[in-house]
């Protein structure tokens, strides 16, 4: 398997393979697989063997469940440089409890999942360190749930835009299409549309199909705080 260098580097930064030494990286790399995926091909399916573990290296993987009825519930949207699976390794599973497919093209390193976990357990040193990296991830997740429970649809897209953007670029050029970043905020599809068309109304926002422009970034930055301050009274 030939890993070009900016993916060897963005795999050196994931905290999955930051903590292992340098010759443990190297053994996963000789016997790991790469995958470049078409838009909506699948990696893997609900409820097949775990074998591997995975590092997005490029573009978007959609983790999701389907339910009872049919309709597909969005757990998870992987950009470049973030690994998945790994905690169904880590609590024992021998199975992918999720769907996984490309959205638009991606590329994906799969590392054996038996190799990494003889490493884990031979090694002391290298899992305390994979626990400081997973615990700092983890903080930024319960901010993320804070986000989606105490505050309103307005407040979640509101804080998105201003971070997807920059002081210098107000321009942001959406990757997956808007019904996945309404999932991933948990907005349903028709809301973020009304909340996209009421502040594009206010000319604080423009938007024109996947681009969206940030008109007046300073009254966006407003109302976010005063969300939060309401947020906790």
């Amino acid at each position: 398997m030939k890993i070009v260098e900016p993916s060897l580097s963005l795999l050196q930064q994931t905290p999955l393979l930051n903590a292992l030494e340098a010759e443990q990286f190297q053994a996963l790399l000789k016997t790991a697989s790469f995958y470049e995926l078409a838009e909506g091909e699948l990696l893997f399916q609900q409820g097949q063997q775990l074998e591997q573990i995975f590092v997005c290296t490029q573009g978007f993987i959609k983790l999701f469940r389907l339910t009872p009825n049919g309709d597909e519930k969005i757990v998870e949207i992987i950009s470049a440089g973030n690994s998945f699976a790994e905690a169904v390794l880590f609590l024992g599973g021998q199975r992918y409890p999720v769907h996984a497919v490309a959205l638009k093209s991606a590329q994906v390193v799969g590392i054996n999942a038996e190799q990494y976990q003889h490493i884990l357990r031979s090694s002391v040193d290298v899992c305390f360190h994979l626990m400081g990296l997973m615990s700092k991830r983890m903080h930024w997740l319960l901010t993320e749930v804070d986000r989606l429970t105490l505050h309103n649809a307005t407040f979640r897209l509101l804080t998105w835009l201003l971070e997807a953007s920059t002081q210098a670029s107000t321009l942001i050029l959406l990757d997956v299409p808007k019904h996945v970043l309404a999932s991933r905020l948990s907005i349903k599809p028709e809301t973020l549309s009304r909340i996209l068309k009421r502040l594009s109304e206010q000319q604080l926002i423009r938007v024109e199909e996947q681009m969206i422009e940030l008109l007046d970034r300073i009254e966006l930055q407003k109302m976010v705080e005063l969300e939060g301050e309401y947020c906790m009274r």
